[in-house]
């Protein structure tokens, strides 16, 4: 990042046409900037408070004002809301530049929000995730991270051990005066720890399902109604059906929302002898592509003799008799019609199902604090055992400080420069 001490801005806005842009500057001369270019701007403006201003490149709109510690990062800060037109925005910014203002760099209202004090690490990875959302069910967990749910859940557990630390410590300090620590006491306190930490690493999961989509390989033989039914489960016809085998020789995906749940459907090539090499390259993908699917469709149509085929070992599968509405179905599996919809809606619970991810799901950890977590539970069987063998005390609390330090990386207590550039420098311009 750029000093600090700079005042900066850039559209909060995405670049392109629009009814409304909005413009943000912040740092030491954020009033100064806006005076220049609003001659009525206030000497004392109040804080979140709207104005109406008339700007010198002929535009017009609202201004809103927040002093130091009350705006997004914690700054003096102005945001101009205007005409969402090239012309409109690229002129206010170009007017900023001229009257001292540098360019932001990606993150960096975030990065000083943090650095202010307005959020933790865990916060400012909510409002990369808040921006990238593109289903409800990813909106509503991000938003429930950027409130503080797990900057929450992670100060309680560094708060737990920063009181057995202390008590520990002490205990090293004035053993005399305050007696020897009772080791089935911390054990049973660094067990609890222990287990609301491995609750947060059960979340890992459900997370990396929002962030990337819950993979689904429809599979089968030819002809048996995958991409029918990829184009029925996504609402569009997004794959090409014909009663020719072998239509499909690659796959393709399509990402759908599922009742908020991101789900990437994968139509892939028909599975069966050929001596076509672009074929049997294409049947080769799909039993990759199978393998490694978060699950896998297997489709078989109602009323065919023949057996399902087999997959080997794709993680999930489940059996999906498809085309109900020309025959009976005659065997276990979900029947489904792609023409008539008869069973979609219970193919798309049992997909739900199938995902892990709860109704009601809380917050969940980014795939940088699965190995933090980990290290930190180490540290904390490490204390375990300390305690069991009856070793020093203080190797105890050196296991202690271990743990606190792991867990002070996750909301950024003990973040380092290399880690804060590594988050922030994901994050685009403007947030």
């Amino acid at each position: 990042m750029g000093p600090l001490h700079d005042t900066i801005v850039a559209p909060i806005t995405a670049y392109g046409r629009g009814a409304v842009a909005i413009v943000r500057v912040s740092g030491p001369d954020a009033f100064e900037v806006a005076r220049r270019l609003c001659p009525d701007f206030p000497e004392a403006p109040e804080s979140g408070r709207a104005r109406h201003v008339r700007l010198e490149n002929g535009d017009d709109g609202l201004l809103l004002a927040f002093a130091e510690g009350s705006g997004y990062t914690g700054e003096r800060s102005v945001e101009f809301q205007v005409h969402g037109s090239t012309a409109s925005v690229q002129t206010l910014l170009d007017a900023c530049l001229r009257l001292g203002c540098r360019l932001a760099e990606p993150g960096e209202f975030t990065f000083r929000a943090f650095l202010n004090g307005r959020m933790d690490l865990t916060q400012a990875e909510a409002v990369r995730a808040l921006a990238e959302a593109q289903t409800a069910l990813q909106l509503r967990e991000a938003g429930l991270r950027r409130d503080g749910a797990l900057r929450l859940r992670v100060a309680g557990l560094r708060r737990s051990l920063l009181e057995l630390l202390a008590e520990v410590e002490a205990r090293i300090d004035f053993s005399e005066e305050i007696g020897d620590l009772e080791p089935q006491a911390v054990a049973g306190r660094i067990r609890e720890v222990r287990s609301a930490i491995a609750d947060l690493q059960a979340t890992a999961a459900s997370g990396r399902v929002l962030r990337r989509g819950f993979r689904v390989a429809l599979v089968g033989a030819s002809n048996a109604g995958k991409s029918s039914l990829l184009n029925a489960l996504a609402g569009r016809d997004r794959a090409i059906v014909t009663d020719v085998p072998g239509t499909t020789r690659d796959f393709i995906e399509e990402p759908i929302d599922l009742g908020g749940l991101p789900v990437v459907l994968i139509d892939t090539a028909g599975l069966r002898q050929t001596d076509d090499p672009v074929e049997r390259e294409g049947v080769r993908r799909t039993l990759e592509v199978a393998a490694a699917a978060d699950l896998a469709l297997v489709l078989h149509p109602c009323g065919c003799p023949e057996p399902p085929p087999e997959l080997g070992h794709p993680p999930s599968r489940l059996l999906v008799r498809t085309k109900a509405d020309l025959a009976p179905p005659d065997g276990p599996g979900l029947a489904v019609s792609a023409a008539t919809g008869e069973g979609l809606d219970e193919l798309r619970a049992a997909i739900r199902r199938e995902s892990g991810v709860p109704d009601s799901l809380g917050p969940t950890i980014e795939p940088r604090h699965a190995p933090l977590l980990e290290a930190a539970d180490s540290a904390l069987g490490l204390a375990e055992r300390a305690l069991a063998d009856g070793l020093t005390t203080d190797l105890l609390a050196t296991a202690l400080q271990s743990a606190l330090r792991e867990l002070g990386r996750i909301d950024g207590s003990e973040a380092d420069a290399d880690l804060l550039d590594a988050i922030f420098s994901t994050f685009c311009i403007g947030k």
